[in-house]
């Protein structure tokens, strides 16, 4: 899609994707911290980035006779530490990843893995798995190959002190632009270790994996932030990892299916889950924020429909819809949320809703 391509070729957006590079210490906010949410579940929450490098959360399950990894997040280093971490605490290997969907800094972390298990088997939904192999390289691929160059850009235009129209930054884009640089530099050098490793056991409805006595549910329910969304549960301790069904504090709506992701959301919200682990953000006790998720997918929807309706285009329509309720709500007085909600959410979101509406969705590369 353009916006994410754009976003890599400015150089400040590995929006979707994120690296750790371990020479020197890391920039602030890249690391996670480790969690026991129940019994032999643990959760590796990564930290909020003020910056578009990022990484998803991880979550193992431990069983009898196994552990279940759920995502391996964006930076392979870190992924070693949370082997050594998992190691801390229990003696069974890793026999299970499950892939949530096909967005790299879900998936980078992968190489860690299969080294330190090399008979761990890889799951995901047959989208999902054809994603990984066909569309995400390139995103790896670009920064591994270009990362360089983007830092470069940042850095001479952060000298220059404007922006590409000749404007004056202000001082909250310099302190921005500063922080994507040094997330950049820690990030690089981890894309060139990545390993595109594809998924070896694929759904299409749902599966459930039994680690000894302990079962868990992987489970399709709709398209919703991509074509191959699953959800993972774990019923003996009510606990579901949702993937980017769900990410705090600002959802990502790339390759987006908005009116179904609402759908999905309520089949999401149906399950007997009380600890609820999103692809990004810290762990929820009740459903309140995938209410206010749905409501915010239904206002966009109602609003680009009414939009379409009146035979505006793209542009008029990102013009008419007004989410500012939202924005508020989900991103307050923080320019870098703000930002976030404006680049990462509206506007591949009313893009997307527009597909919607006019009966054909682009792919989602």
């Amino acid at each position: 899609m353009r916006n994410r391509r754009e976003s890599f070729a400015a150089g400040a957006a590995l929006l979707l994707l994120g690296g750790a590079a371990w020479a020197a210490d890391p920039p602030a906010g890249k690391s996670y911290q480790m969690v026991q949410v129940a019994a032999g579940v643990y959760a590796f929450l990564a930290e909020e980035s003020l910056t578009p490098v990022v990484s998803g959360n991880t979550l193992a399950v431990v069983g009898d006779d196994g552990v279940l990894v759920v995502d391996t997040g964006s930076f392979p280093t870190l992924a070693e530490r949370m082997i050594a971490d998992l190691r801390a605490k229990t003696s069974q290997p890793v026999r299970y990843i499950v892939h949530t969907h096909w967005h790299p800094d879900h998936w980078v972390g992968d190489v860690a893995f299969r080294k330190a298990f090399p008979g761990v088997v890889i799951v995901s939904t047959a989208f999902t798995r054809h994603a990984i192999v066909e569309v995400a390289p390139k995103y790896v691929l670009g920064p591994a190959q270009k990362g360089d160059s983007y830092i470069r850009t940042e850095e001479e235009q952060l000298a220059s002190g404007k922006r590409k129209d000749g404007s004056a930054l202000t001082e909250a884009d310099k302190q921005f632009l500063a922080r994507v640089i040094a997330d950049l530099k820690f990030g690089v050098p981890e894309y060139r270790k990545a390993e595109l490793i594809a998924p070896n056991l694929t759904f299409d409805h749902d599966v459930t994996v039994f680690l000894g006595k302990r079962e868990v549910r992987i489970s399709f329910l709709g398209r919703g932030n991509t074509a191959g969304d699953a959800v993972v549960e774990v019923p003996d301790s009510k606990v579901v990892a949702t993937g980017d069904l769900l990410v705090f504090p600002t959802p990502y709506s790339y390759g987006s299916y908005p009116g179904e992701w609402i759908e999905t959301l309520t089949k999401l919200m149906a399950l007997d889950s009380k600890i609820i682990l999103p692809g990004h953000g810290p762990i929820f006790h009740d459903w309140e924020y995938a209410r206010t998720i749905s409501a915010l997918l239904a206002s966009l929807r109602t609003q680009v429909k009414a939009a379409a309706d009146a035979g505006l285009d793209l542009e008029a329509t990102r013009k008419r819809v007004d989410l500012s309720e939202f924005r508020r709500k989900l991103a307050g007085d923080d320019p870098d949320k703000q930002r976030a909600f404006d680049v990462s959410f509206t506007t591949p979101a009313v893009e997307r809703a527009y597909q919607e509406v006019r009966g054909k969705f682009e792919p989602e590369d």
